[in-house]
């Protein structure tokens, strides 16, 4: 019986498809195993970051809570506040203006009447009005107004505006800057106005 000469070459066929295939496994497995390591490491890496992060975390509240003992034992070494704002006298105000000056003295130093003044106050009083807090009373929208129409009339500074009506020179500054915007927003249109623009314009 002769041999079939087909069979040999198949099975080198078959061989070799087995051999590939054993490679690609080999090659699989170690492409498997690179990729394992590289994990791990990178989980290593991790939690190396977390664990250091969490060293410097607890070093940062560590060096919070020093710092903040720190200030209080200096606060518990302070003096005490004496007061919330410093005290002045608005004795000139209360008791020698609005009770003892005339219309002449009224026109003389503010320029305006007591009857013009009390109506720009009622003008006003809904902007220029503050709320009392439980730290200290606001400053009256008559004492407001006041100061800002002392400051126009004269040349005198903040400084010494402050020293008439018992108040802080940066509070004369903002009581100036805030009845001026209230004036300009709440009645400029309604008292400065042209009657006849046509006649006006045409001189």
């Amino acid at each position: 019986m002769e041999a079939n000469p087909v069979l040999p070459a198949a099975f080198r066929g078959i061989m070799d498809v087995q051999e590939r295939l054993r490679q690609s496994h080999q090659a699989v497995q170690h492409w498997e195993e690179v990729v394992t390591a590289c994990r791990l490491r990178r989980c290593a890496a991790w939690e190396d970051f977390l664990f250091s992060q969490g060293v410097q975390a607890r070093q940062r509240q560590a060096r919070r809570r020093r710092c903040i003992r720190c200030l209080q034992i200096l606060w518990e070494q302070l003096p005490g506040r004496r007061w919330w704002v410093y005290p002045r006298s608005s004795d000139w105000w209360d008791n020698f203006v609005m009770r003892i000056w005339g219309e002449e003295k009224w026109l003389e130093n503010f320029r305006m009447s007591r009857s013009t003044f009390n109506w720009l106050v009622v003008a006003l009083r809904d902007v220029l009005q503050r709320q009392r807090t439980e730290m200290r009373a606001p400053v009256s929208v008559e004492r407001r107004v006041a100061v800002a129409l002392w400051w126009m009339a004269s040349t005198m500074s903040y400084r010494t505006v402050g020293h008439q009506f018992g108040l802080a020179r940066s509070t004369v500054a903002g009581i100036v800057v805030e009845v001026t915007r209230a004036i300009t927003e709440a009645l400029l249109d309604r008292v400065v106005y042209l009657r006849d623009p046509d006649k006006v314009s045409a001189g």
